[in-house]
């Protein structure tokens, strides 16, 4: 299960990164930039359970976006929390992505088929539960 799982992402992620490319940007940093920007900013940990990564990938992959002016990483509520949230270039940035993601989204959806997309999608929330449920505290 788990290896066909990491071919399937693999395989996925290099389709929306060859198209994100085209405006310099990796699916990884698309997906940052656009909780950022559905949610607001919020804490690196938070980010990273959205986004289902650790606290400690999350902060590797918001790097180069802090670098490029895209994210800029602010104090939180005390000295220990960083809060990310997204700039306006980094708006700028998503939206220029926006339409290459979306490509892709389709394509996908015209060649697996829309239906079996949601089929799929749904069982793979409840497959990421179950490995929640699962995994030691």
């Amino acid at each position: 299960m788990c290896t066909s799982l990491r071919m399937a992402t693999r395989s996925i992620n290099r389709l929306y990164d060859r198209a994100l490319a085209a405006v310099g940007m990796r699916v990884t940093g698309y997906s940052i930039l656009s909780r950022l920007a559905d949610e607001g900013p919020m804490s690196v940990s938070h980010l990273a359970r959205r986004l289902g990564m650790e606290r400690t990938t999350c902060t590797r992959e918001a790097a180069p976006l802090i670098d490029a002016g895209l994210v800029d990483m602010v104090p939180g509520s005390d000295r220990r929390r960083r809060v990310l949230r997204l700039t306006e270039l980094g708006a700028r940035k998503r939206a220029q992505a926006f339409p290459l993601w979306k490509d892709v989204q389709q394509r996908l959806a015209d060649d697996f088929g829309g239906t079996d997309i949601d089929a799929l999608l749904e069982r793979l929330h409840r497959l990421q539960a179950s490995g929640d449920r699962l995994s030691p505290p």
